[in-house]
């Protein structure tokens, strides 16, 4: 969305009142720095410089503080964090551009309720810690009978799962049952869309049961489904499965908000030869709406922005050909990189020679990971790749090298045929008793404990290795800079970056 300059001055003045109320006196100073006067701003950075990235993440805690706990896309918090963003690259000198997209929203209201009805009359509601909505179910009351789709149930241990992957599992399911689907093999969504499309009013998501797969769990369909859809622990999927068997009625119930909004990704620019490689390095703004996203992915977004304000206090050529992006909704499934990966036109695409992506990169209990995908030959590419695991390594830091994507934007990227090398400190995944030995901490615990929850917050960041990525990134782009200039690019007579189609932010 376009802001004009009376919108964005409004803005600031009522989030800085706001960020001032919310704040303890102490930190009244720090938190003015957001929306304060340029000039003013700009000397509070300068003093802060020594916090490096860690200042930007002080200002996003204080944007979720007083926006509801959360920066999710489609929210007040995130608003106030791409604006944020803006603000500091514009103030650097930078050609920043709102892109804005659609994506969809969901948000639930209260809890899901799944009651079960028996035959003989007894009723007995799920445990709600057993319990919990798939993002992007639909909104709804229906009580039906319970149906079981191919569950693959028998005695001993629980194989892989490929229940309701397939249209032929779903040929006796009668219309208007509940379905219970048991997890494994295809996506949520396929499920889902199979289960509706044999007309079933609701859908039940059981656990698999093999390892690592049998406590409630969280999930996400890529899509806004037309019908309520839970997900259960193993364990009560199987007390399900009984009741199903037995004739069991199940009132199930998902009260929430859905529908479309639309969002923005921030992206900064410089000149540069169009006819020139070029480097994209980005990192979802977005968080959760559990939680503000402090490590997932404040610390991405962070040291992008640390890194891009860096550059801009040197030289033009060190900063040229070089686009720095944040994305919005990526925690809605990729939606924000993916629109702008799309909209490429192929000349640009053909000109990017790396797309590096930052995602928790501050993990409490962390590993290095550099995740490498399609980077070959002596270019640009292969000269980040070398200088990331030359500054670690000469900073006798242990780095583990990964083929392949990360599983976060770069993936929007190498789908496109575009080489991708990404930099993470571990999720949700626990740590082995290896990469204990290697990079320290506790194994058999997750890299980060809060990921995705309320206490994602400053208190949840690792400043050390927030620090070691930053200061990776910045060996790395000026780097590709020297090595952009012996291949002939950027010039003093440089044009324009291709746009995306949106706005430029005036």
């Amino acid at each position: 969305m376009l802001l004009s300059k009376t919108l964005r001055a409004s803005w600031s003045i009522g989030l800085a009142a706001a960020l001032l109320a919310a704040v303890p006196p102490g930190r009244i100073a720090r938190a003015e720095n957001i929306v304060g006067d340029r000039a003013v701003a700009a000397h509070l950075l300068d003093a802060a410089a020594s916090e490096g990235a860690f200042r930007h993440l002080r200002a996003l805690q204080d944007i979720a503080s007083v926006s509801g706990g959360n920066r999710a896309a489609g929210t007040p918090g995130y608003d106030r964090s791409a604006e944020y963003v803006a603000e500091r690259l514009k103030g650097a000198g930078y050609l920043v551009q709102l892109e804005e997209f659609e994506f969809p929203f969901f948000e639930e209201r209260v809890p899901p309720v799944l009651l079960v009805s028996t035959p003989d009359g007894r009723q007995e509601p799920a445990p709600a810690a057993a319990l919990r909505t798939l993002t992007n179910s639909g909104s709804g009351s229906v009580t039906a009978r319970l149906r079981a789709v191919s569950l693959g149930l028998a005695a001993g241990p629980p194989l892989a799962s490929a229940s309701g992957c397939k249209t032929t599992d779903f040929e006796e399911f009668e219309r208007g049952f509940v379905a219970l689907i048991r997890r494994g093999t295809c996506t949520f969504q396929a499920k889902v869309e199979n289960a509706a499309a044999a007309g079933a009013a609701g859908v039940v998501i059981m656990n698999e049961g093999t390892d690592g797969r049998t406590g409630v769990f969280s999930g996400q369909l890529s899509q806004l489904a037309p019908i309520p859809v839970v997900g259960v622990s193993y364990e009560l999927g199987c007390s399900l499965d009984i009741a199903a068997r037995g004739g069991a009625t199940v009132r199930l119930e998902v009260n929430a908000v859905i529908g479309k909004r639309l969002t923005r990704n921030v992206l900064a620019d410089t000149a540069f030869n169009s006819d020139s490689s070029f480097i994209i390095v980005g990192a979802h703004l977005d968080s959760v709406p559990e939680g503000p996203g402090i490590n997932d992915n404040g610390s991405g977004s962070a040291v992008v922005l640390e890194a891009a304000l860096r550059l801009a206090r040197g030289s033009t050529q060190a900063r040229a050909g070089v686009r720095f992006a944040f994305w919005g909704a990526e925690e809605r499934g990729l939606v924000g990189s993916r629109h702008h990966a799309g909209a490429l036109s192929e000349e640009v695409r053909r000109h990017i020679a790396l797309y590096i992506n930052l995602d928790m990169v501050g993990s409490p209990n962390f590993a290095r990971f550099v995740h490498t995908s399609a980077v070959t030959g002596d270019g640009l590419a292969a000269v980040v790749q070398r200088e990331l695991l030359a500054d670690f390594r000469e900073h006798n830091l242990t780095v583990e090298e990964r083929a392949g994507g990360s599983g976060s934007d770069d993936e929007s990227f190498s789908q496109k045929g575009i080489p991708t090398i990404a930099l993470s400190t571990g999720a949700y995944g626990p740590k082995s008793e290896t990469e204990a030995n290697l990079f320290g901490g506790a194994a058999g615990h997750p890299y980060d404990p809060c990921y995705h929850k309320a206490c994602d917050t400053i208190e949840n960041i690792n400043r050390e290795v927030l620090e070691q990525n930053t200061r990776a990134l910045m060996r790395a782009l000026n780097a590709a800079a020297i090595a952009a200039q012996a291949l002939g690019a950027p010039s003093q007579k440089a044009v324009d970056l291709p746009e995306p189609q949106s706005p430029r932010v005036e």
